[in-house]
């Protein structure tokens, strides 16, 4: 064979053996790439069974809508009542049958309410007693520390009452070491219930509320108060109205305690039991509600009185006195059913 035969045969075999090594490297490679898609799959696979379960997030608590008040067109006051309503700082008056207003001033705008916060107090304190077996109105109750030294009716760390005694002394006289103590027996801490308070409002579709205590005592080192709208009370007086635990001491000018002691009413439109005072009169129909003062609020009432199968509820601010307040509301009261 001649060398040029043999460099051609030498070149043949080169060609086939670069062909053959590709050939077996390409498909070396697809089975290993297949062999690693294979491996990740299955690994993906197994992390997606380890993955914990997560719980879907809890539906978000809405505000439930108000109801709403017809305003209508603005209510002249005559020339008497226009000039007493000058020193009230907002006020409202509603006709609760027709859900309409029969004047306001300043109704939704938020001020201080001092002791009327102890409104929602009290129907918190009405949905437990609603809700819990396990909380009932003739439990014995042991004052706390915290409640003892809460500004209000003087009660004695150890001094037992009853929860009836507690919501009398604090709608009858508004004390608020008797609203410290239920916030204390219902929460554990009256900043829990305070929150509680709060939260209740909003699912009432009250957005300018805020309450910085159970009492309506302005709290902390910047003695913050509770603040609401004049429509905001009113709303808590018709929620409250259904609660009988409750609305049976609203009304009271008097109550006689477990212990034996005897509790007075703060409400001038109420005749006074023991004490003769010219604005203290018995307003015909009157079923409560609640009165508060604190130097920040000025002297605030809220009232709900029917007459004739009709209702009216209102609500009073910023008063300089106590005078004033029931001699305006009085007279308010008297023209709305004459009107």
């Amino acid at each position: 064979m001649s060398w040029k035969n043999i460099l051609i045969l030498l070149a043949v075999i080169a060609v086939i053996h670069v062909v053959l090594i590709a050939v077996f490297s390409g498909g070396c490679k697809g089975k290993n790439k297949a062999a690693e898609s294979a491996k990740t799959t299955e690994t993906e696979s197994k992390e997606e069974i380890k993955q914990p379960e997560v719980p879907p997030p809890p539906p978000v608590k809405k505000a439930k809508p108000s109801a709403g008040w017809d305003y209508g067109k603005k209510v002249l006051l005559p020339k008497k009542l226009a000039a007493m309503s000058e020193r009230a700082r907002s006020g409202v008056l509603v006709d609760l049958n027709r859900r309409q207003v029969i004047w306001e001033k300043n109704a939704r705008k938020a001020v201080p309410v001092a002791s009327l916060t102890k409104l929602m107090t009290a129907i918190i304190v009405a949905e437990e007693l609603e809700s819990n077996p396990k909380f009932l109105l003739k439990d014995l109750v042991e004052v706390s520390k915290n409640a003892a030294e809460t500004e209000g009716y003087g009660f004695v760390k150890g001094e037992v009452l009853t929860v009836q005694d507690l919501i009398a002394c604090m709608m009858i006289r508004s004390t608020n070491d008797a609203a410290v103590q239920l916030a204390e027996m219902i929460s554990g801490k009256e900043s829990d219930f305070v929150k509680k308070m709060n939260d209740r409002a909003l699912e009432l579709g009250m957005t300018q509320v805020k309450f910085t205590s159970a009492s309506g005592l302005p709290v902390g080192k910047k003695r913050e108060n509770s603040f609401a709208t004049a429509e905001n009370i009113v709303d808590l007086c018709v929620e409250l109205m259904q609660f009988d635990s409750v609305m049976e001491f609203c009304g009271k000018s008097s109550a006689k305690l477990s212990n034996g002691k005897e509790i007075y009413t703060t409400n001038g439109l109420l005749k006074h039991p023991t004490k003769a005072r010219p604005n203290w009169r018995k307003v015909p129909g009157l079923i409560g509600f609640k009165t508060g003062f604190t130097n920040a609020a000025g002297c605030c009432l809220a009232f709900g009185v029917t007459r004739n199968g009709r209702t009216i509820i209102g609500c009073v601010t910023g008063f300089p006195s106590s005078a004033d307040r029931e001699r305006f509301c009085n007279d308010l009261i008297e023209w709305a059913y004459k009107r």
